[in-house]
């Protein structure tokens, strides 16, 4: 039997938690739970402060966690609390600029990533994001290098794409250099496959764009099972009819070419129409043939 522990005697300071927070256990992560025991210790809700002192990965994460604890009623908004601090920071850069030495460098990278100057209005919106909605300038940096490339020179177009980042849960810099090769990957595989069906990348559809990255990420299956896929799927040349043929492949246990073609054959009109010449056909019927034992042969030849 396991050690039994008993309450220490607490000869120390003491912080009365409300009952609120115990009845929200259950519901709420570990860091939402800190947040809440650190309002009651410090008697302080500064997003800022509560992500730096509890090494959250953002301060939109701090923010989160204020407002399930307003919502659960542990927290109300302060009414008499002072509202020119924030507003007076958004609406004049300058005096952001000597508030917090990061403004200025996001300024002057962002205008370097785009290759323009900013209008005021665009770098008060960017130093927002920074300052309201918790972006850490890293990442702020890097979306905007991501959407320059895509064309997109506006912090509109970064503000969008944070959206989806945060979807993506991208939070750190780390996160978002994960997330920016995971879509450099798709984008090549988009290619790829674009170039089995014969039509133009930019022609796909986001459904198809996102059954191309199923089949390699959830699916694991790579070109030669697209290319094997398309071979049954005759006059029917699309990504959602070769959806329909991968997913049953998958299905049945079907990860390899080798395990396909060891269910059955090709038919010769399919072989023929992607220009491949059709194998030497055996003495007995192909498709009641066991072609496992077929390939065991093969390798026991090699």
């Amino acid at each position: 039997m396991g050690t039994i522990y008993k309450l220490s005697a607490l000869g120390g300071d003491t912080v009365a938690v409300p009952r609120v927070l115990f009845s929200h256990l259950t519901r709420v992560d570990g860091d939402t739970v800190r947040v809440a025991l650190y309002a009651l210790d410090k008697n302080c809700t500064d997003p800022r402060t509560i992500a730096r002192d509890l090494g959250l990965r953002s301060i939109e994460a701090a923010n989160r966690a204020l407002q399930y604890w307003s919502g659960a009623g542990l927290l109300e908004p302060d009414r008499g609390a002072p509202a020119a601090a924030v507003p007076e920071q958004k609406a004049d850069v300058d005096l952001a600029v000597v508030n917090d030495p990061y403004v200025s460098v996001l300024c002057e990278e962002a205008q370097t990533a785009f290759g323009r100057a900013l209008s005021r209005s665009d770098l008060q919106r960017l130093v927002e994001l920074y300052l309201t909605d918790g972006w850490q300038p890293d990442v702020l940096l890097l979306c905007c290098a991501e959407v320059a490339r895509q064309g997109r020179r506006t912090v509109g177009a970064v503000s969008r794409e944070l959206i989806r980042w945060r979807d993506a849960g991208v939070e750190t810099g780390e996160d978002a250099e994960r997330y920016l090769r995971q879509v450099k990957q798709r984008e090549e595989w988009c290619a790829e496959a674009a170039l089995l069906f014969g039509v133009e990348p930019q022609t796909l559809t986001s459904w198809e764009r996102r059954a191309i990255a199923r089949w390699h990420e959830d699916w694991h299956f790579g070109a030669d099972m697209i290319d094997e896929a398309l071979l049954r799927a005759d006059a029917h040349r699309t990504v959602r009819y070769v959806d329909g043929i991968l997913r049953s492949w998958r299905s049945q246990g079907l990860t390899t070419v080798k395990a396909v073609r060891g269910k059955g054959a090709l038919s010769p009109a399919n072989i023929l129409a992607t220009g491949k010449q059709p194998a030497k056909q055996p003495a007995k019927d192909l498709f009641n043939r066991n072609w496992n034992a077929v390939f065991d042969d093969e390798e026991t030849e090699d």
